[in-house]
């Protein structure tokens, strides 16, 4: 990486303190773009399945599979050591759930309702992340994924219950 740079490992251990401290940055700093990329593309009305099943399909494709394997590992390092880790412990929820909260009052729903469905979705959504990653089975975490989606936004329930040909009254 610092011959990447351009630098040299001396330098980049005397800026960032420590391996684990490089790389929690360089997390902090993926996670932070993915966050800013997700706010810019949410609608004002757009429903909070909508965002979810759009950020899933860019998190769970192929190619962010090993920053995802890398989130997790310093996740972990950052539970037993969260002084060291405070900004990327930071970085995991709490941004999300803000996000998600906004959104779902946008649509309708009481603040404190919000609050508890924007956490749910953000733990799930993680979980579900972790589940992929340990079983391999991509197929079972997004059939799992789709079913919260249908939860959180009572108005696909109904749509996608409604017999087909057929309109509501």
């Amino acid at each position: 990486m610092a011959k990447h740079m351009g630098t040299t490992a001396r330098m980049l251990m005397h800026h960032f303190g420590s391996k684990e401290a490089l790389v929690a940055e360089v997390l902090l700093a993926l996670e932070q773009g993915f966050a800013e990329r997700t706010a810019a593309y949410i609608g004002g009305n757009d429903s909070v399945s909508f965002t979810l099943s759009r950020m899933w399909s860019e998190t769970a494709a192929p190619v962010m599979e090993p920053a995802l394997r890398a989130m997790f590992e310093v996740w972990g390092h950052a539970l037993v050591h969260p002084t060291l880790y405070r900004s990327f412990l930071a970085s995991l929820t709490e941004p999300w759930i803000n996000l998600l909260q906004r959104q779902l009052l946008r649509c309708g729903r009481k603040a404190a309702e919000a609050t508890v469905l924007a956490t749910l979705a953000v733990g799930a959504f993680q979980g579900l992340h972790l589940v992929r990653l340990t079983s391999g089975d991509d197929d079972r975490s997004e059939k799992a994924l789709h079913t919260l989606l249908r939860w959180l936004d009572p108005d696909l329930t109904r749509k996608s219950s409604r017999p087909k040909g057929k309109r509501s009254q």
